[in-house]
């Protein structure tokens, strides 16, 4: 039974490896992997891997990335008015000028236009940020925020 339960994970583990590593190679032996013991076992068996696998990783992919969850963020303008969305364009602008690591969003909450700059998951990495930007956008602060998920 034992055995049985290797080779089905052997299976799994090499349509996983062959799926994530973009190899041109979609087969593999089993007995390449090295976890069936080297006694006089007869476990042998070559396993394709379809390259539908490429399809559905690229898929799971694209859905992480409208995933949001809760984190920080840096706030960097916070305006009303007239002309508050051509500052808040003009504030997300000199802000990805100055720091092109980050990221920046504009919201619009009625009827209050924000800059977001960042997406973490602590209070102390936005407090870096914070930080490394007060000198440039000195009246910035940190917010909790609904933040998306880290590009892979």
């Amino acid at each position: 039974m034992k055995k049985i339960v290797n080779y089905i994970l052997a299976i799994v583990v090499v349509c996983v490896a062959v799926s994530s590593s973009h190899a041109q190679r979609s087969t593999f032996e089993l007995n390449e992997l090295g976890i069936f013991p080297s006694d006089n076992s007869t476990v042998s068996s070559s396993v394709n891997c379809v390259a539908e696998f490429n399809v559905i990783e690229k898929n799971l992919i694209e859905a992480n990335k409208k995933r949001q969850t809760n984190g920080y963020s840096v706030q960097i303008y916070f305006g009303s008015g007239t002309d508050a969305r051509t500052k808040a364009e003009e504030a997300k602008k000199n802000f990805l000028e100055l720091y092109d690591d980050e990221e920046a969003v504009i919201i619009y909450e009625s009827p209050y236009f924000k800059v977001r700059a960042g997406n973490f998951r602590t209070r102390l990495d936005a407090t870096k940020l914070k930080k490394r930007i007060i000198s440039n956008f000195p009246g910035c602060f940190v917010v909790e925020s609904v933040i998306s998920y880290p590009k892979l």
